[in-house]
C-alpha cells in the first residue's frame, strides 16, 4: 500500500514538473490555459473578419469612386446629338396633293414604276463583274471612258475607310482594293445620279441623296467590322438604302409637269408625303430589277421598320443588316449628311439595342472614328447645322 501511495505521489510530482517545463517554454499550462485558448482564437478570428469586412467596404468604395471618375458622359460625344433646329418649310403645291402619293403607290403595286436605266458602258462593266472569273483590266478600261465615274472610285478609295495613308489616283490599284461588290454598288449609284444630271430642279437634291447614301455606306461598312459579318455587303446596302428616293424623283418627273426653277432650296423634307411612306418599297423594287442580293433587298425595304417586321423568311442576317443600316443612316444625318434629325442618343435607339451596343469605353473609342471616316470636320458640322 505504501509503495502504491509513493508511486502515486511520485507520478504526480513528475506530472507537475512536466507542466512547469511546458509553461516555462511555451507560456501555456496544459489543461486550464487551453480552456482559454479557444475563446481567444475565436476573438482573433472575429477581429480579423471585421478587419476584412472594413477592407472590403473600402475597396468597394474605391472602385465606385473610380467608376464615377471614368463614367461616360453622353453629352461629351458626337453620338449624343441635340438635334438640328426645325425650320418652316415652303409649300411645294404639286407635292401637297395626296393624290401624288396614291398614284406612286398604284404604280408600284401594278409593276408600272419606272426603272432607273443603267447606261450601256456601266451595264457592260456589270456583265464583266458578274462573271465567276473576270479581269480587272477589262473593268478599268470601261470605267476610264467616263471621267466622272473615275472620280467616284478615286473618291471612295481615298476615304479614311480604305486609305492606308497614301493617296491613290490609279484605278489599277483602286479597283482591286475596293472589290467586286463595292464596285457594283458605286456603279448603281453613279447611274442613278447621272439620271438627274440634266434636271435643273432635282439635280442638287439627287446629289444630296447620293451623298447621304455614300456616308451611310462608309459608316455601315465600318460598323460591320464588329456588328455584321460582311462589310462589303453592308457597304452595298448602305449605298443603296435610299435608292428608292431617286426612283420616286424619276417617277415624279415622268408623271407630272414641274417648273424648271423654284425660289427655294429643294430638300428631302419637302417630299415628306411621298418619301417616308414609299421610298423603301421603291428601293426594293429597283434593287430587285437590278438583281441585287436578297439580303440586301430586305435591308433596303426594312431599314426603318426592322423592329416590327417579321424576318422569319428573310433570315436573321437580313434583320441584323436592316438594323445596321438604320443606325448608320441616323449617324450620317447627325453629321449633316441627309435630312434634318431631332435630338437623339445612339445608344437609346432600337437599332443599337438590337445590335448589342454596350456603353463602354471600348465602344466609345470605336465610334469616335466615324466622323473622320465621312470626312466631317467640326467646322463643317457647325456650318451644316446653321444651314438646317
Amino acid at each position: 500500500m505504501h509503495d502504491k501511495k509513493g508511486s502515486f505521489f511520485f507520478l504526480a510530482f513528475l506530472n507537475g514538473l512536466q507542466r512547469r517545463i511546458i509553461y516555462l517554454f511555451t507560456g501555456t499550462i496544459p489543461g486550464e490555459d487551453n480552456k482559454k485558448e479557444l475563446p481567444e482564437k475565436q476573438g482573433n478570428a472575429e477581429k480579423k473578419e471585421g478587419e476584412n469586412t472594413v477592407d472590403a467596404k473600402k475597396d468597394l468604395a474605391h472602385k465606385k469612386e473610380k467608376k464615377e471618375e471614368t463614367k461616360i458622359v453622353d453629352t461629351d460625344y458626337w453620338w449624343c446629338f441635340e438635334g438640328y433646329p426645325a425650320t418652316e418649310l415652303p409649300v411645294f403645291e404639286i407635292l401637297s396633293d395626296d393624290r401624288v402619293a396614291e398614284e406612286l403607290r398604284r404604280k408600284l403595286e401594278a409593276d408600272e414604276f419606272p426603272v432607273i436605266e443603267i447606261p450601256e458602258n456601266v451595264m457592260r462593266t456589270m456583265q464583266i463583274l458578274n462573271k465567276h472569273e473576270f479581269d480587272y483590266n477589262e473593268v478599268i478600261d470601261l470605267v476610264r471612258r467616263s471621267p466622272a465615274m473615275v472620280g467616284e472610285f478615286i473618291k471612295v478609295i481615298n476615304s479614311s475607310l480604305y486609305s492606308r495613308g497614301v493617296v491613290i489616283n490609279d484605278l489599277r490599284v483602286a479597283l482591286p482594293r475596293l472589290g467586286k461588290e463595292n464596285i457594283k454598288a458605286l456603279l448603281y449609284m453613279y447611274s442613278s445620279k447621272m439620271t438627274f444630271s440634266t434636271d435643273m430642279l432635282f439635280n442638287d437634291l439627287a446629289v444630296d441623296i447620293v451623298e447621304h447614301c455614300y456616308a451611310t455606306a462608309l459608316i455601315s461598312s465600318y460598323l460591320a467590322q464588329i456588328y455584321y459579318p460582311d462589310p462589303d455587303g453592308a457597304f452595298l446596302a448602305g449605298l443603296m438604302h435610299d435608292i428608292g428616293k431617286l426612283g420616286i424623283l424619276k417617277a415624279l418627273t415622268d408623271t407630272y409637269e414641274f417648273p424648271t426653277h423654284v425660289d427655294f432650296e429643294m430638300t428631302e423634307d419637302l417630299f415628306d408625303k411621298v418619301f417616308p411612306e414609299l421610298h423603301e418599297r421603291a428601293g426594293s423594287y429597283l434593287a430587285t430589277h437590278w438583281k441585287v442580293n436578297e439580303t440586301i433587298i430586305s435591308a433596303i425595304q426594312h431599314h426603318h421598320d426592322f423592329n416590327d417586321y417579321d424576318f422569319t423568311l428573310d433570315g436573321e442576317l437580313a434583320r441584323q443588316l436592316s438594323a445596321l443600316i438604320n443606325l448608320s443612316d441616323i449617324m450620317a444625318r447627325i453629321m449633316g449628311k441627309g435630312r434634318r434629325i431631332d435630338a437623339v442618343n445612339i445608344f437609346d435607339t432600337p437599332a443599337a439595342k438590337m445590335l448589342g451596343f454596350e456603353k463602354d469605353h471600348e465602344t466609345v473609342k470605336f465610334l469616335e472614328n466615324i466622323p473622320e471616316i465621312v470626312y466631317l470636320k467640326s467646322a463643317e458640322r457647325e456650318q451644316n447645322a446653321k444651314k438646317k
